[in-house]
């Protein structure tokens, strides 16, 4: 039974009888669904929508409190369906069933509530007296919201990235258009659905599915205020350049080509299953994933043996199987892709300690790619410095300190890093000379999303999100100054108003 994917436009569920966009499993490539192939005039649907959600509709008038209850509500909705949220989530992005009820389907529900508990921070403007000579007055610092924000969700993380910018954008007081990715549309179906169960008021949440044309409708469009865009850095410009033609403010995660500097102290066990646990989780799919690993010349034997053999020992598999490590990629055209990537990454010097080749034994029409590692790679090359996006590690030699700085840092990416050491004083030394907006010492993949903002420096990113930072993202700051004298002789009036004394 394959599902028929509609539009959520205005609380309600919207037909659609134009072109159509399929997706599918990638374990097996099996067709899930159809969904919408929406264009402009969708788009224009949904953002009438959320703007009279937000010019007349009750939602920006709320208390931060009772749109915390709401946000709390469909985090209650989606734990209540959680075994068929993750079961479709694993079949919809083939992410493993070890990892998925974690991460692609738990977490979107734990942030939902951690984005709930930040409702104190918005309550009660910052607020200060000020003496100004000869009166006085007080300033206030208010943060308001911005209004209809247009999301754009990857296919990697579809629930959870929704949540990331949802949940913030929302409890500041904004209503969002999303257009999540055409590959991977299941999760944002059941966000709407708990919406609709939850009570939002209609049109404080809409998703339009699609591709290049919504896309680029969404971005462009003269109704929305903000852009959220997670995805590559070459997609991330098209947003860019297509938001600046009405002056939008935007919020943007990129690509990265993470590092981990092993330090010649570090415990090679627990540097070694670290990266790999950060470089294939999700089949390497995720931005801030480790894909390079730089060792000191005098260790680089023992690393290379030890990641060939725990890399060599990972299983991969279908998504559904509980033993597989590593499931499919996306799709065929990121097979493709990442495999054109290692070939290329061989062609220009790198060496394949374990994987590189075409997986054999799997269902015929999944998108598989054996966990790889490469050695020697060369400078400037495809395996140190492009992002792959896939489960591809590569390592690298370095001579000092210095040396491992500056390899780490030569990438037009600063997104995340990771150092591993055991003399915590240099491992920090060496952190804080690192270009990444996320740096973690003798672990990868940590995260406290109420707390822990992630901003991607150089091409990596433009402002914030997550942690508090990630919340006022979603609000402009109003400055509001009340005079409490009406003694003309404290103004300064007359300085323009000669004549008035």
């Amino acid at each position: 039974m394959t599902l028929t994917l509609t539009n959520f436009i205005d609380g309600r569920w919207r037909e659609h009888n134009g072109p159509a966009l399929t997706f599918e499993n990638p374990s097996t490539g099996e067709l899930l669904g159809t969904l919408p192939d929406s264009g402009a005039a969708e788009v224009d649907l949904a953002v009438a929508a959320a703007r009279r959600a937000f010019t007349d509709g009750p939602w920006p008038r709320m208390s931060p409190q009772e749109r915390a209850e709401a946000l709390r509500a469909v985090a209650a909705v989606l734990e209540a369906r959680f075994e068929p949220l993750a079961a479709g989530l694993i079949a919809d992005t083939g992410c493993t069933a070890r990892l998925a009820p974690m991460l692609q389907a738990g977490s979107p529900i734990a942030h939902l509530r951690d984005f709930a508990g930040m409702a104190p921070l918005l309550e009660k403007p910052v607020s200060y007296p000020v003496d100004t000579f000869p009166g006085f007055g007080q300033w206030e610092l208010h943060r308001e919201p911005v209004g209809v924000v247009g999301a754009f969700t990857p296919y990697n993380f579809p629930l959870f990235m929704a949540v990331w910018k949802a949940a913030p954008a929302l409890l500041a007081g904004n209503t969002l258009v999303i257009k999540p990715s055409p590959l991977t549309p299941f999760g944002l179906n059941e966000l709407a659905a708990a919406v609709i169960e939850a009570g939002l008021p209609e049109g404080v949440l809409n998703i339009v599915h699609g591709d290049r044309e919504a896309g680029q409708a969404l971005a462009a469009h003269p109704g929305v205020d903000l852009i959220s865009f997670t995805g590559s850095t070459a997609v991330g410009r098209q947003v860019m350049a297509s938001a600046a033609r009405t002056v939008k403010e935007i919020i943007m995660e990129l690509g990265g080509k993470s590092p981990a500097i092993v330090l010649p102290d570090a415990d090679a066990e627990l540097a070694v299953r670290g990266t790999l646990f950060s470089s294939m989780m999700h089949s390497g799919q995720a931005c801030v994933a480790t894909t390079r690993m730089l060792v000191p010349d005098s260790r680089y034997e023992e690393f290379t043996e030890l990641l060939a053999a725990r890399a060599g020992a990972m299983v991969l598999g279908p998504a559904t199987d509980l033993a597989t490590d590593v499931g499919p990629v996306v799709s065929a055209a990121a097979r493709d892709r990442i495999d054109k990537h290692v070939a290329t990454a061989v062609e220009q010097g790198a060496r394949v300690l374990v994987g590189g080749e075409k997986p054999a034994g799997l269902p015929e029409g999944g998108h598989y790619v054996a966990p790889t590692v490469l050695a020697d790679p060369d400078g400037d090359t495809i395996a140190t410095r492009e992002e792959t996006f896939g489960p591809v590690l590569s390592v690298v030699r370095y001579s000092d300190i210095d040396d491992a700085v500056r390899k780490a840092n030569d990438t037009p990416y600063g997104l995340a890093a990771s150092v591993w050491g055991t003399d915590l004083n240099q491992a920090r030394q060496v952190a804080s000379r690192i270009e990444s907006g996320l740096t973690w010492i003798n672990d990868a993949g940590a995260a406290d999303v109420a707390r822990t903002p992630l901003a991607g420096r150089k091409q990596s990113g433009v402002g914030t999100e997550l942690g508090p930072d990630g919340l006022f993202a979603y609000t402009r700051v109003k400055s509001l100054y009340t005079a409490l004298d009406r003694d003309l002789a404290t103004r300064a009036y007359g300085a323009v108003g000669a004549a008035w004394a």
